[in-house]
């Protein structure tokens, strides 16, 4: 890879991670939560996260955002990447179930919430994802646990 390359890659995570932070900023001040609004900028969190401009994949499903971003890193297809992603960490855990989980962590940590893990791992769209981050932020919020 050369320099140039390099660069042009640090910009982009510089510049996803900023939109990123930008995204939970807005989620996290809308108090009471307003589930269009927390939606719309949920997608574009997500779409942060996953370094992908709108557009590159139009479906609400987390695990097509999933797998189009690992096609994206991969410079694949997404049905190629579903295809390749057979390698299997320690935990049995694919490429794309390691991705969704680190997702979460982040959402809990950068919203300052506490989401249940069965339903956020349950949660299939950004839709339902969108519900349960606004119950969560009903709640109370307040800063995510952390384990020790």
């Amino acid at each position: 890879m050369s320099a140039a390359d390099r660069k042009q890659v640090r910009e982009a995570i510089r510049k996803y991670t900023a939109a990123a932070a930008w995204e939970a900023g807005c989620i996290r001040e809308n108090r009471p939560a307003d589930f269009g609004y927390v939606r719309a900028h949920l997608r574009g969190y997500i779409l942060s996260k996953y370094m992908m401009p709108e557009g590159e994949c139009r479906s609400d499903r987390i695990a097509d955002l999933t797998e189009a971003s690992l096609a994206r890193m991969m410079k694949v297809t997404p049905e190629l990447a579903a295809q390749l992603d057979t390698a299997r960490s320690c935990a049995g855990a694919t490429s794309a179930t390691v991705k969704k989980a680190l997702l979460l962590q982040a959402m809990e940590r950068e919203l300052q919430i506490v989401l249940p893990a069965a339903e956020a791992v349950a949660a299939k769209d950004v839709t339902s994802m969108a519900r349960l981050v606004v119950r969560c932020m009903g709640q109370g919020g307040g800063a995510a646990r952390t384990v020790d």
